[in-house]
């Protein structure tokens, strides 16, 4: 059984009924090498997630541009139907192009799109936080 610790304590997100822990966790490395396609081990991915839902992170940070959609596809396996409390913070603003690099995806059109890619592959009907990304190609992650 794994015990539950509240790191940092806890913070109110401004201007929202959101409260979440300091320490939440980072879905990024979820997905393959290089942030590309599926994990070695799906089911330990999903075991992770879960494991650190029981330890007290009640936020997770991900993006569906993560894979691309891997990540949130294994988020939405291991913890849907979400549990109360639990945050989801997602980011836009990039895409993955084929060859692996990082894209900016900054047009109304892709932004609209990448908000509604993250509902689907997190099989949700709103997003709790969306922030959107602008940064040079190498900082995009």
């Amino acid at each position: 059984m794994t015990k539950q610790i509240h790191l940092g304590g806890s913070f109110k997100l401004a201007n929202t009924s959101l409260a979440v822990n300091r320490l939440g966790y980072g879905a990024m490395q979820l997905a393959g090498p290089e942030v590309w396609g599926p994990p070695r081990d799906p089911d330990e991915a999903v075991r992770v997630l879960e494991e650190a839902l029981a330890a007290g992170v009640n936020h997770i940070d991900t993006s569906d541009y993560y894979g691309p959609h891997v990540t949130n596809q294994i988020i939405k396996r291991a913890l849907h139907p979400y549990p109360d409390g639990l945050v989801i913070v997602t980011k836009v603003g990039a895409r993955r192009g084929a060859d692996k690099s990082w894209i900016h995806a900054l047009s109304r059109q892709e932004l609209i799109d990448a908000v509604h890619d993250n509902l689907r592959n997190l099989g949700l009907d709103a997003l709790d936080v969306v922030n959107l990304r602008v940064a040079d190609h190498g900082a995009l992650r």
